[in-house]
């Protein structure tokens, strides 16, 4: 019976040591992610705002010229 109770909590021991790695590499992950999708609000800030001066570029082409600039396909 003690030897029982023994390896029982040996058994929790180690489960509660899993469990409180667990936590630390969840709370880590969720660190990682909010930064990941700060990094990426910011780049797609970027994005906007480069597509908008390419857009503003494309309004100050004479007509002609943006007839002549072949459509981009994906």
């Amino acid at each position: 019976m003690i030897d029982e109770l023994d390896a029982l909590t040996e058994k929790m021991t180690l489960l509660s040591s899993q469990l409180r790695q667990l936590r630390d590499e969840n709370q880590h992950l969720r660190t990682q992610l909010a930064s990941a999708n700060v990094e990426l609000d910011a780049l797609r800030g970027r994005i906007a705002g480069a597509m908008q001066r390419i857009d503003s570029l494309l309004e100050k082409l004479p007509a002609e010229a943006a007839e002549t600039v072949p459509p981009q396909g994906p």
